[in-house]
């Protein structure tokens, strides 16, 4: 949580709220978007000097907008150009499915159609993350970043997380019909 808030405060100084929002609707397939797990990480960044806050006022509301200090953005440079870690990726939900054949049959489809939904509804939430994004990139962007490569680079995650949902859909989908076959 920590390296996507450093990220997202590299492109732009945000409030907390502002952050936690951002999360919720492009990133919550990615890390937790609760305002507890966002707090808590603004609080361990700015303790550790990564970030700094400004106090701000609109009428009478008090806001914090954070921003990232030096220290944040070589914490991020170095973290960023680490080479990726493929068994970094778990699937906790492969466990599941290594035992399910301790389940009852009516329950092994059950939690592979809640499956194959969830899947669906993850793809459906990435094209509408997608749509937005492309939005975003068409429109007027602030001077002084490498915007295509920012923009470059978000979409292949993106793209990503669709190519992936819809793979796990497809197979779970597969597995369901061989198991009503053979049931």
């Amino acid at each position: 949580m920590e390296f996507l808030i450093l990220g997202l405060l590299m492109l732009s100084p945000m409030t907390g709220y502002e952050l936690q929002q951002f999360i919720k609707q492009n990133l919550a397939l990615i890390c937790s978007h609760s305002a507890g797990s966002v707090q808590t990480a603004l609080a361990k960044l700015e303790r550790e000097g990564r970030i700094t806050a400004a106090e701000s006022s609109e009428g009478r509301r008090r806001k914090r907008i954070f921003s990232i200090t030096e220290a944040g953005r070589a914490a991020f440079s170095d973290w960023v150009a680490q080479p990726m870690q493929a068994d970094r990726v778990k699937n906790m939900e492969l466990a599941r499915l290594f035992f399910l054949g301790l389940a009852d049959p009516a329950q092994r489809a059950a939690a592979i159609r809640d499956y194959v939904r969830q899947m669906e509804e993850a793809e459906a939430t990435l094209r509408a993350i997608r749509a937005r994004f492309d939005a975003i990139r068409q429109g007027e962007v602030p001077g002084g970043r490498d915007w295509d490569s920012i923009f470059r680079f978000q979409g292949y995650t993106i793209d990503y997380g669709i190519a992936a949902a819809r793979f796990e859909r497809d197979w779970y989908a597969r597995l369901l019909c061989e198991l009503e076959e053979k049931e």
